[in-house]
């Protein structure tokens, strides 16, 4: 990779932190934001199946509405919006106000994270691809990392409110970045596409309805994942607190393990897709997600929750890059509509999972939500197994 395409990548990873950032604070400032705006916890946690729901639809009709648009020019009008769109989470006062901001958020988030993925995918060569999305999901990853945590520790230390102040100044931030990088971008992408097309934009005839059959897979893996991932971290921290008694401190660190270890996974999984397949590596690390998250019902103290929330970070993250990779070998001259049907499913999992563990909450289920978790990998894994098997045949 040149140091341009490196510089960019790392530019569309800081957009992918600042784009999911307000998203990730959720759970760490779910008890401080609900004292301070006065919404109930179970409330502010379907405010996330709003915003999941809402990022369903857009996804995919802003990637038709803005097809003939430049993906990097889309990301310099949706990063702004992302950024006044948080502002009114901060300042909301009420359930519906909240519900209205984070739909909005939803909207501009939508309009984000397909198009980093466009593009990262789109300026590197195809052999580098699973490497160049790891990189740019990194982003994404971080905010994972610090989201809950910061979340946690700066609701006591600025207000509640403030945290969300403190995701739209980083928001805007990274659009300053993009702005700086934007002369070569043209450049890049045009390097990168083979003769008669962009990078990853072959013909879809021969074995069409092959690869419309492991994309399908592929987006119910997706949307399996994303149903497990919501249905225990959106109360996380309640959770934590109730099975180990970490508070403060203790709490923050805890929260800190699935956010370092899913740094590590994104990482390290984008080159070993590379060249074990990503088929494989999906179905591995679904099925690890599986018994790590299950495993934490059984923890009652710090350590060994840390054990678990690590093992559940490095595989729920790990599973971005082999994911992506296969969505975009599959996805023919079609790879900016798979990629944001693929965000679309991701959300619309969370949504539900969101959804499915605040009524478990109001019905007094806090402590079964890592074995709802797991059942939902487990899922899945069985998912992955099958985009396996669909892809091996297919040759992909």
């Amino acid at each position: 990779m040149s140091p341009r395409v490196r510089l960019t990548l790392w530019g569309l990873a800081a957009a992918m932190f600042a784009a999911t950032l307000a998203n990730m604070l959720v759970p760490g400032v779910l008890p401080a934001f609900a004292s301070a705006t006065g919404i109930s916890m179970s409330a502010i946690g379907r405010s996330s199946a709003v915003f999941g729901i809402v990022y369903a639809v857009a996804a995919p009709l802003l990637a038709l509405a803005v097809r003939r648009v430049p993906p990097y020019r889309v990301l310099l009008v949706a990063l702004p919006a992302s950024a006044l769109a948080v502002l009114g989470v901060a300042i909301a006062g009420s359930v519906p106000a909240l519900f209205a901001a984070r739909a909005v958020q939803a909207v501009a988030v939508a309009g984000v994270v397909p198009m980093c993925t466009v593009h990262a995918g789109t300026i590197v060569a195809p052999l580098l691809r699973s490497k160049a999305l790891s990189v740019s999901f990194s982003g994404m990853v971080l905010s994972s990392l610090v989201g809950a945590p910061l979340g946690n520790a700066l609701g006591g230390l600025i207000g509640a409110r403030q945290v969300f102040w403190v995701a739209a100044a980083a928001t805007l931030l990274a659009f300053g970045l993009l702005v700086a990088l934007a002369p070569w971008q043209a450049q890049l992408r045009s390097a990168a596409a083979p003769p008669g097309g962009l990078a990853g934009a072959g013909p879809v005839t021969a074995g069409a309805s092959a690869a419309v059959a492991v994309l399908v897979a592929v987006l119910l893996t997706a949307m399996l994942e994303g149903v497990a991932t919501s249905s225990l971290n959106t109360f996380v921290s309640p959770y934590l607190t109730a099975t180990t008694g970490a508070r403060g401190t203790v709490l923050s660190a805890l929260l800190l393990c699935y956010g370092v270890a899913g740094l590590v996974g994104n990482a390290l999984l984008g080159a070993v897709a590379d060249r074990l397949g990503p088929a494989r590596v999906l179905v591995a690390v679904t099925s690890a997600a599986a018994l790590g998250v299950a495993a934490l019902r059984l923890a009652t103290s710090p350590g060994w929750a840390a054990v678990l929330l690590l093992t559940w970070g490095f595989c729920s993250w790990a599973i971005n890059p082999p994911l992506q990779a296969l969505l975009i070998a599959n996805a023919g001259r079609h790879v900016r509509l798979a990629v944001a049907a693929n965000s679309s499913v991701i959300f619309t999992g969370s949504s539900i999972g969101a959804g499915v563990a605040a009524a478990q909450v109001d019905a007094g289920g806090l402590l079964t939500l890592p074995l709802t978790a797991g059942a939902a990998f487990a899922a899945s894994a069985v998912a992955a197994l099958v985009a396996w098997w669909l892809s091996a045949r297919r040759g992909s």
